[in-house]
């Protein structure tokens, strides 16, 4: 038998006591893990619990009580709140962020939570927003249809770029959300979803022959806007930059001109639809802008730094003859209507529609080619890689003021073609005494 005094005893270590704030987890008799932990003081030092979380798996409930404590460190709420409505919310997010935003894109967010995201996950609980209700959003609108107009046939009522920049704004409004105090989310479930792939529409191109048959047709018809249509074929500008082009913006000497303005159609602020006054836009103070005409102006373009682009020597000859031979309108516009105002993206649009039918090619959006350019000016092809091979704007310029009667002489189609009487009928010349 053993004595008593040879046995070994190990004392009990010390437990660690925890700090204060750090929470506590214990396990019930039925069992259940629970954890708790204590609430930022409040504005007398008072605490209080906040309400606990369980499982009968003690790392789950661990899991959850870590969740909870980094929840509290965040400023997450923790008491039962209301429920908060996704499309109210990115309501209350596109307002805020209006002042900061062109007119146009608040107006254009606004229209993708109306019709994208309010019929979809519009009515869930922002808070408890997971991937499954962006798989939603996404899965919705590819689903939706619209009705072929004249035909029984159905067709997507969403491109894939709408698609797309839905999930961007949705993402774009967590990711703000998430910069809020006290914050309603966790994390930006939208970015843990693999952004929806858009779909490059085919826009058409014309050939060379194309183009040239739709200038020929405009010309012979006598449509004021035949220059606009062949600075669609030889620019990538954009539809508001051409509308939206001035006389003095353009240097004949160096043959460029400056696009720093478009021209664009602008919300307007209630009871001033038919208002000319200055500050009749629903814009921000800060946002730049030239007013025009009733809801038009002229604004930044998307590239926000100065561009000077070179004007191809063939464009700038049939240029500089229209504007010879216009009549001028108050806002130094290129191109406006025949009833002399500045010209919408509709009209534009009709026009354009109506120039291709009449030289019965396919019809086709955009500015055309820049390929189409070529084509423009029918010379040998001695002068076409001496007229067109120029890399610099100065080399163009010397070479037109070089040979600028040879070309008018040398090139009979194109000269006979750009006659001013034919660019701008002659009915409008008289009836500016001209």
């Amino acid at each position: 038998m053993t004595s008593p005094s040879n046995k070994s005893f190990r004392t009990p270590g010390k437990k660690r006591k925890r700090q204060y704030g750090e929470g506590a987890l214990y396990q019930r008799a039925d069992p259940m893990s629970v954890g708790v932990a204590p609430r930022p003081p409040g504005m007398d030092g008072s605490r209080a619990r906040t309400r606990p979380v369980y499982s009968k798996d003690k790392s789950e409930a661990m899991r959850k009580l870590d969740e909870l404590k980094e929840d509290l460190r965040n400023g997450v709420p923790q008491a039962p709140a209301a429920k908060v409505r996704v499309d109210d919310r990115m309501r209350r997010w596109a307002e805020k962020k209006k002042d900061g935003w062109g007119p146009n894109h608040y107006k254009n967010v606004l229209a993708t939570i109306n019709q994208q995201v309010a019929p979809s996950i519009g009515g869930a609980d922002m808070k408890q927003l997971t991937t499954e209700h962006i798989d939603y959003l996404i899965s919705w609108m590819k689903e939706q249809t619209k009705t072929v107009k004249g035909t029984e046939s159905e067709e997507p009522r969403w491109s894939s770029r709408t698609r797309q920049i839905a999930y961007d704004r949705v993402r774009d409004w967590l990711d703000d959300e998430l910069k809020e105090r006290p914050k309603l989310i966790r994390e930006n479930v939208a970015k843990l979803v693999e952004r929806p792939k858009a779909v490059s529409e085919e826009r058409g191109t014309h050939t060379a022959e194309q183009a040239q048959s739709v200038l020929t047709a405009a010309l012979e018809g006598g449509d004021p806007l035949v220059t606009l249509w062949a600075a669609r074929y030889v620019t990538a500008l954009r539809q508001g930059e051409l509308l939206g082009m001035q006389e003095d913006r353009i240097d004949w000497e160096n043959l460029t001109w400056d696009i720093s303005w478009q021209l664009q159609q602008l919300p307007l602020k209630p009871g001033m639809k038919n208002s000319e006054a200055p500050d009749r836009f629903d814009a921000p103070d800060t946002y730049e802008l030239i007013p025009v005409y009733k809801n038009l102006a002229l604004v930044k373009p998307k590239t926000k730094k100065p561009r000077i682009q070179p004007i191809p020597p063939e464009l700038a000859i049939m240029l500089r003859m229209y504007v010879d031979n216009r009549i001028p309108n108050p806002w130094g516009l290129l191109w406006v209507t025949d009833q002399f105002r500045p010209i919408r993206r509709e009209y534009e649009n009709a026009a354009w529609s109506d120039a291709q039918a009449r030289a019965e090619v396919p019809a086709i959006q955009g500015h055309g080619t820049r390929h189409t350019a070529n084509s423009l000016i029918p010379v040998d092809e001695t002068h076409r890689m001496k007229f067109l091979g120029q890399s610099t704007a100065a080399a163009n310029r010397l070479y037109l003021h070089e040979d600028l009667e040879k070309l008018r002489t040398g090139q009979n189609a194109l000269a006979g073609m750009l006659l001013p009487e034919k660019i701008v009928p002659a009915g409008q010349r008289a009836a500016a005494g001209q």
